[in-house]
């Protein structure tokens, strides 16, 4: 199965602002261009899956019409890490105090009160787990971060049995690799991730 992962296009915040959560939009032309540029890279009539943040949600939608793609969802668990009370502000304007704290421990702390990185391995590996049990190939539109987890996810579950489950050790290892992942995916850039299916699993 391949998974078309594709990181939203550029927004109208850049890299000197702490932005996770925020539903921010998309800076001027941007959405078109991506459209233009995705088009000729992507099967039609695939499932979509993306972040329901409108960075994300309107290049889905776009490319669901272009695409002719009527198997279209938002998922949650697909969203940016949540910064909390760092949101939207300028990384030089938050105290470099708490900046250390989450330094010292990447995995559980939770900068700005809002998500840790563990928890966000948690919930994107239920999405993952659910696109491997869908039906054919999907595009998936999220975030950096949602897509370096993925990854994650997909390189833990390639070393392990078919129907391995989840416990706390493979979340950290999961949580760990994303964060060694320094391969961040460009503003609208597309990677195909090849993933072993799985049945559907029957309610």
């Amino acid at each position: 199965m391949q998974l078309h992962l594709i990181r939203h296009p550029r927004p109208v915040l850049d890299q000197r602002y702490c932005y996770g959560s925020s539903d921010i939009e998309l800076a001027d032309g941007e959405l078109a261009l991506c459209v233009n540029r995705l088009r000729a890279q992507l099967p039609r009539g695939l499932r979509i899956r993306s972040s329901p943040l409108r960075r994300c949600a309107g290049l889905a939608l776009a490319l669901a019409r272009e695409l002719d793609c009527t198997d279209i969802a938002m998922d949650r668990r697909l969203q940016e890490m949540d910064f909390g009370r760092w949101e939207q502000r300028a990384w030089d304007d938050i105290p470099w105090a708490e900046v250390e704290a989450w330094n010292r421990d990447l995995l559980q702390h939770a900068p700005g009160g809002g998500e840790s990185l563990l928890a966000v391995a948690r919930r994107v590996w239920a999405a993952f787990d659910e696109l491997r049990r869908g039906e054919g190939d999907a595009i998936v539109v999220c975030h950096g971060g949602s897509i370096r987890m993925l990854r994650a996810c997909a390189a833990w579950q390639a070393g392990q049995a078919a129907r391995a489950t989840l416990d706390a050790a493979a979340v950290d290892i999961i949580a760990s690799n994303a964060v060694a992942d320094r391969q961040a995916p460009g503003f609208g850039e597309l990677t195909t991730l090849e993933i072993a299916a799985l049945p559907a699993q029957r309610a």
